[in-house]
């Protein structure tokens, strides 16, 4: 979590005094949720029971930390396995909590033989070996297929973060979204997608830049951008949204981002804390109403998510709706720089895809941007730190919605009480 500190030094230093407060904080508070679980079986003396309840116990903690204080569950331990598509594939139904429990009782392995536990440990490969088998057979039945007629186009400014909210560099940030949207092949595109508040300008109430974007796209083309909305006038207050404009400069929709980050984009207790939050903007971004599925002009419905509300498993999809058939993630990690912050935020979205059977579009301020399948795995994708468009075809979703989608977090929770209560029948018996 390194590259949390990053961002306390981009605003001239003015957060530089958290710089040795945040990782002690996060270590004392997240540590917690590895220390509790492994405090809770440090009795256990039968070795592979020990294995099982760490395993359960910590697969419960992970869940508890998606929604404890507003919910932080970056970097799960299940998300190890985005660099391995056929064990990532155990994501569709269990999730990334359970893909979790299961690692940590594959990676005892090695502790299994030290101890000569070799039935147990045998019986261990056996799962991670049909488990992986499973996750070939996925892979091997899927095909490569596109939406008809939609050719999009991911822009990436690769803008510092320091000139991101400067207001001397707010026009020609904007025309640079807008030429990146307009060079080779722009012909070709039906749908330029731009990152988190790529507009500097309110695009609700600033007709004029409205009109600008007429050109970032061609005729009957859509523009799919981030920018501020003026949510609240009376109040002065703004919301984090998405808007969906036609080739006319017209809203056809928008969506106002509902889980936002703690200092980040306000500050909980303000009357209290005597803190401000890191985004220079005057009062706290108002909260949205909710993930929901947008309707985009010659393309598939969509489900629109901005900036870190893709880590949020099983959280990401209006339930209540019609069900999407691709999500969007437009963010802006310029905040982490050149830290491991991009990549594991990109692997949270991987999982996402996973987890719902859905291909994901990430298109991110300095990257990295990317196009990945329904089943995780990355079409192509724009690198960190490098400015530049990415054109590709739009995946479809997969056929039938995975058992994760329908089930949700109850699969992983009642194998975690499965192992716990294994692990108590193996302890008790244990001599």
């Amino acid at each position: 979590m390194s590259w949390l500190v990053h961002a306390l030094l981009i605003d001239n230093g003015a957060f530089a005094w958290l710089v040795p407060v945040v990782p002690l904080g996060f270590g004392l508070l997240f540590g917690l949720f590895f220390g509790l679980p492994a405090l809770l079986c440090w009795r256990v003396n039968h070795i592979f029971a020990r294995v099982l309840a760490f395993a359960g116990w910590l697969c419960i903690f992970e869940w508890i930390r998606s929604w404890l204080f507003t919910g932080f569950p970056w970097n799960l331990t299940g998300s190890v396995w985005t660099a391995w598509l056929p064990v990532l594939q155990t994501a569709s139904v269990t999730g990334v909590y359970g893909l979790s429990l299961f690692s940590i009782i594959w990676f005892a392995v090695p502790f299994l033989i030290y101890k000569k536990q070799y039935v147990w440990a045998a019986i261990d490969l056996s799962t991670f070996a049909f488990i992986a088998i499973f996750g070939f057979l996925r892979c091997y039945e899927m095909t490569h297929e596109y939406v008809w007629g939609v050719q999009l186009r991911l822009v990436q400014p690769n803008i510092e973060q320091t000139l991101k909210w400067d207001d001397n560099a707010a026009e020609e940030n904007f025309m640079q979204h807008i030429r990146l949207s307009k060079s080779k092949n722009h012909e070709k595109i039906t749908h330029v997608l731009w990152s988190e508040t790529a507009s500097p300008y309110p695009l609700d109430v600033s007709e004029d830049a409205r009109a600008m974007t007429i050109s970032a796209v061609r005729q009957n083309g859509t523009l799919i951008t981030g920018s501020l909305r003026v949510a609240d006038k009376s109040k002065k207050q703004l919301a984090n949204s998405v808007f969906v404009l036609n080739d006319m400069g017209e809203i056809e929709s928008f969506y106002d981002k509902s889980h936002l980050v703690p200092f980040g984009e306000y500050v909980p207790l303000r009357n209290i804390l005597p803190f401000d939050k890191i985004v220079p903007i005057g009062s706290d971004i108002k909260e949205g109403s909710g993930v929901k599925t947008i309707r985009i002009p010659n393309a598939p419905p969509a489900g629109m998510l901005v900036c870190y509300e893709v880590i949020f498993p099983h959280q990401v999809v209006d339930r209540t709706q019609p069900r999407p058939k691709w999500l969007i993630n437009v963010t802006n990690d310029g905040w982490y720089g050149d830290s491991a912050g991009p990549y594991q935020h990109l692997a949270s979205a991987q999982m996402r895809a996973v987890e719902e059977g859905l291909p994901l579009v990430r298109v991110a301020g300095t990257g990295i941007s990317a196009i990945i399948y329904p089943w995780g795995e990355i079409m192509s994708s724009l690198p960190l730190n490098t400015q530049g468009v990415l054109d590709g075809s739009l995946p479809k979703a997969l056929d039938s919605i995975t058992i994760y989608a329908r089930l949700g977090n109850s699969i992983p929770l009642i194998l975690s009480l499965l192992c716990i209560v294994f692990a108590l029948i193996l302890n008790k018996k244990s001599p």
